[in-house]
């Protein structure tokens, strides 16, 4: 069972560190997670621009830059959370409450987000990913 959660916990690691890789990778003049609008990206780049506060020392631009890195950290701890106490001793953690929550509610809540408002891609990750960990975790709790 300790390797279905390894390897479930790594494709979110995965998922986590090319979500941080991507958001790096691009600018206001483009790149992968870019707005493919020209006019979006340059408005986001205004210390004004879309409906940013009047004399707040950013922009939408680095708000979404600041978002995007705080959301592949957080995938990260939780991957790496999971596949520390899979690889520790899985038996012992396996049916504790707070464990079935993070390595089955939260894949769910990640479907659910990713289902509503990311792409194909991440969804696929996130099905294979999150089945690996629940089904591990699982067995190793009641099997």
């Amino acid at each position: 069972m300790t390797a279905l959660v390894v390897a479930g916990a790594a494709i979110f690691l995965l998922l986590g560190l090319g979500h941080a890789a991507l958001t790096l990778m691009s600018s206001p003049a483009g790149g992968p997670l870019a707005p493919t609008s020209t006019e979006v990206r340059t408005a986001m780049a205004e210390p004004t621009g879309l409906g940013m506060a009047p004399g707040l020392d950013s922009t939408l631009w680095k708000a979404w830059v600041g978002f995007n890195l705080s959301h592949a950290l957080g995938v990260i701890a939780v991957a790496g959370t999971i596949m520390f106490h899979a690889i520790d001793d899985l038996d012992a953690v396996a049916g504790d409450p707070w464990f079935l929550v993070l390595t089955c509610g939260v894949p769910i809540v990640y479907l659910v987000i990713s289902i509503r408002y990311w792409f194909a891609g991440p969804t696929r990750g996130i099905i294979v990913g999150g089945l690996l960990v629940a089904i591990g975790t699982l067995g190793a709790a009641f099997w």
